[in-house]
C-alpha cells in the first residue's frame, strides 16, 4: 500500500514546478510586452505577476502550516491513535537518599531540566518539556494536563504499584491523508512521561 506521505511530497514538487513556472512566465511575458508591445510597465502584467506570487506563498504556507506548524488535538480521532504504557518504578538506593527519580536543572536563564527514573532494570532520562513529576494525593499535574490521561486509570495504578510508576503516554498519527499532506502519517506525534511517587522525599536534586 502506498504511504499517504507520497500525497505531501507530491504536493510540494507541484509547489517547486509551479515556482520554476512563475520565474519562466514573468520572463517570457517581459520579454513579450518590450518586443511585441514596446512597453516595460502594463498593469496587466503587474497584476497578473502579484496574482501568481500570491498564489505560490498562500500554497507554501498551508503546506508549511499542515508540516513544520502541525499542532494536532491529541483527542481528535480522525488524525491521532493514542496508547498509554504503565511501568513500575525501581528505587534507586545509590549514594544518599533512596529515591524514585533525579532532577536535573541547570541554573541558566534558558536552562533545561531533567528527569532520570529506572524500571524494569532500564535506566531512563527525559527532559522535562516531556515530562512531570507527581506526588501525594495528585494523580496529575498542572503540565501534564495537556495530555488527555484518564484519571480513573491513574487512580488505578496508584493502587496497583504503591504510587510508583510512569505513565508513558505516545501520541500517533494516523496513516490516512489528512496526515499525508503534512509528511505525518504514521508518525509519532508526541510522546508525554508522568512520573508517579508516593512522596517529595523520593525526588534526588542533583546540580
Amino acid at each position: 500500500m502506498m504511504s499517504w506521505n507520497l500525497l505531501g511530497i507530491l504536493i510540494w514538487v507541484v509547489i517547486i514546478l509551479y515556482l520554476f513556472f512563475i520565474i519562466q512566465n514573468i520572463r517570457n511575458r517581459r520579454i513579450k510586452m518590450i518586443i511585441k508591445d514596446h512597453k516595460r510597465f502594463t498593469w496587466q502584467n503587474a497584476l497578473i505577476t502579484v496574482a501568481e506570487i500570491v498564489v505560490f506563498i498562500a500554497a507554501t504556507w498551508w503546506m508549511l502550516g499542515e508540516g513544520l506548524f502541525d499542532n494536532p488535538d491529541l483527542t481528535d480521532q480522525n488524525r491521532i491513535s493514542s496508547s498509554v504504557k504503565y511501568e513500575p518504578l525501581i528505587m534507586n538506593t545509590g549514594t544518599g537518599n533512596s529515591n524514585y527519580v533525579r532532577i536535573k536543572a541547570a541554573a541558566k536563564k534558558n536552562g533545561s531540566q531533567t528527569y532520570t527514573y529506572y524500571s524494569a532494570g532500564t535506566k531512563t532520562t527525559v527532559s522535562g518539556d516531556y515530562a512531570s513529576v507527581v506526588y501525594g494525593d495528585k494523580v496529575n499535574t498542572v503540565n501534564a494536563a495537556k495530555i488527555p490521561y484518564e484519571k480513573k486509570t491513574l487512580a488505578k495504578m496508584d493502587r496497583q504499584y504503591q504510587r510508583a510508576y510512569v505513565a508513558i503516554y505516545t501520541a500517533e498519527y494516523k496513516k490516512n491523508w489528512q496526515n499525508g499532506i503534512g509528511l505525518h502519517a504514521g508518525r509519532i506525534a508526541t510522546r508525554y512521561y508522568l512520573i508517579r511517587i508516593p512522596d517529595s522525599s523520593f525526588i534526588k536534586n542533583e546540580k
